[in-house]
């Protein structure tokens, strides 16, 4: 008789993965996987992570009210799915606000989403999606009542985990694909751009090089040409240092260190340069930080990326005034935002203003230097970290940037 039930859950559970891949955008399988854990363990809600090598977290979608929130948490042991995910081990939490202590005692239990839902989450199943020797993501379900999970459904979990591994290995990998597939025409797309921005500079100092021959018993000449060709220099070591750091943003390679940043002190530490540099130019550079320590998990260098282009563009676009950084928090986001009364953006540029190389008309006919990178990279960034990268400006009257990120709390 329990063999004939074990072939049985055999079949169900390879049909239902059939479904699983019937469709294999990763939003899709983590939801249709999601039910699957719901449907055969009886579970009231359902989680599945999927590891993002890239900022070295845990991620999944989330029903918050009406909407999908992301969810995103630290590969680390200080959360059940960490945990699972480090160890590569799969457990039952009967009380998921009570002593963790008997699993690891590092564990914590996360409450923030029980907070959002107005639910209370009691006992906790979790387990390995692994695939090929790896582990590809976290299989997490939750009850608040009911009959709670026991060491018995271990064995179905460990099952039903086996299979989301392979879906999810898939699903990565077409997405992958797809990525390839944009990345090849983004690539080409750059290259154009990028040898026809070098061009300029490179064929500037090759005529002025040749000139300097025709005046070299002219001292007052030569230092003219010589002092041209260091400011033609000075942009193009600038473009090559802007497109390097911006290739490596683009191959997801960390800048700096991953970890949880207190950006009240980066932001204190970033701005101390642009003091200078404001009150070189006139303008005054006005910078608000909270009181308290506000924490965000990030690129510690991506991070001073960030500031640093806000503040440097609104410096160098401005010609009187006062720039405004602003750093506050509000509900579960941390939100940075840079003022400037300068020559604003003129309507039709917005859309484009974040595309590598592109600069806004009227910033190219002011004659002020830049290469157009830095924001990009920025906004990338930001996105990859489950932020948000937020544009208000008018021309001649100045823009608005905003930058919000998820706020980490312990």
């Amino acid at each position: 008789m329990t063999q004939e039930r074990n072939i049985v859950f055999d079949e169900r559970f390879f049909e239902l993965y059939d479904s699983m891949i019937g469709d294999v955008e990763i939003p899709n399988v983590l939801r249709d996987v999601a039910d699957v854990v719901c449907r055969e363990l009886g579970a009231q809600r359902a989680s599945i992570y999927l590891i993002d090598p890239e900022t070295r977290e845990l991620q999944a979608a989330a029903m918050v009210g009406n909407i999908t929130r992301t969810i995103r948490i630290p590969i680390c042991k200080t959360s059940l799915a960490g945990f699972c995910a480090v160890t590569g081990r799969a457990f039952v939490v009967e009380d998921a606000y009570g002593d963790l202590s008997g699993v690891d005692p590092e564990l914590q239990f996360d409450s923030r989403w029980d907070r959002l839902n107005g639910f209370r989450t009691r006992d906790v199943i979790c387990a390995p999606a692994t695939f090929k020797g790896q582990i590809r993501g976290v299989v997490q379900a939750v009850n608040s009542k009911g009959k709670p999970f026991s060491a018995d459904d271990l064995p179905a979990l460990h099952t039903i985990s086996r299979l989301i591994g392979y879906a999810l290995y898939h699903a990565r990998l077409y997405d992958d694909l797809a990525s390839m597939k944009q990345l090849e025409k983004e690539k080409a797309k750059f290259m154009r751009v990028m040898v026809h921005e070098l061009k300029s500079p490179v064929s500037a100092t090759k005529m002025m090089t040749y000139a300097l021959g025709e005046v070299h018993d002219e001292p007052d000449r030569v230092v003219e040409f010589t002092d041209k060709i260091a400011v033609r220099m000075d942009q193009m070591t600038q473009m090559i240092g802007d497109m390097l750091e911006l290739a490596r943003v683009k191959a997801g390679d960390p800048l700096g260190n991953i970890s949880v940043l207190d950006i009240g002190a980066e932001t204190y530490t970033t701005c101390q340069p642009y003091l200078e540099q404001a009150q070189v130019k006139g303008l005054v550079l006005e910078v608000n930080l909270p009181d308290e320590e506000l924490h965000v998990r990030f690129d510690s260098q991506g991070y001073l990326l960030v500031v640093s282009n806000l503040l440097s563009n609104a410096i160098k676009y401005s010609s009187e005034g006062t720039v405004k950084l602003t750093l506050a928090s509000e509900d579960e986001w941390a939100i940075l935002e840079v003022v400037d009364n300068g020559i604003g953006i003129p309507e039709a540029d917005i859309p484009k203003l974040f595309t590598e190389f592109f600069r806004a008309s009227n910033a190219r006919k002011s004659r002020i230097p830049g290469t157009g990178v830095g924001l990009a990279g920025a906004k990338d960034i930001v996105e990859r970290f489950g932020g948000k990268f937020e544009l208000q400006s008018c021309e001649n009257a100045g823009s608005t940037f905003t930058v919000r990120l998820p706020i980490h709390r312990q």
